[in-house]
């Protein structure tokens, strides 16, 4: 737990968040506070999943739900697909109106934002 703390707060400027950081993972890690280890978990997997994201400087491509479409198997950029949440491929070739996915877990594109993930426990920016 020590080396993912030390990670985690590498990009941190202020002591006094380095120290209230540090003290929570440790009242968590010790077993004072059993019940917050699945979200101590869930919270350090999103922080090194953001951190990750950032160094790379890229986010996920879009696949189709349609699972005999070549853009399901070679997903694209957003850039590719447009704003519109349906694969346009499938529309073209007259197999219906089949939805764009997010890459990363699945989650359906939605038309209320074209540029990131949905799903609360992704999020992450559409390529």
């Amino acid at each position: 737990m020590e080396v993912e703390c030390e990670l985690l707060i590498s990009t941190f400027k202020d002591p006094k968040t380095i120290a209230l950081v540090k003290e929570t993972i440790g009242h968590v890690s010790n077993g004072s506070s059993p019940h917050c280890a699945g979200a101590l978990k869930l919270w350090l997997k999103k922080a090194f999943e953001v951190k990750k994201q950032k160094k790379l400087g890229s986010g996920v491509l879009l696949r189709c739900s349609r699972n005999g479409c070549p853009r399901n198997k070679y997903p694209i950029s957003s850039r590719v697909a447009g704003s519109d949440i349906q694969c346009q491929l499938c529309k073209q070739q007259g197999h219906g109106e089949y939805l764009t996915q997010c890459n990363a877990c699945g989650s359906y594109r939605s038309p209320y934002n074209v540029h990131r993930c949905g799903n609360w426990s992704c999020e992450k920016k559409f390529t």
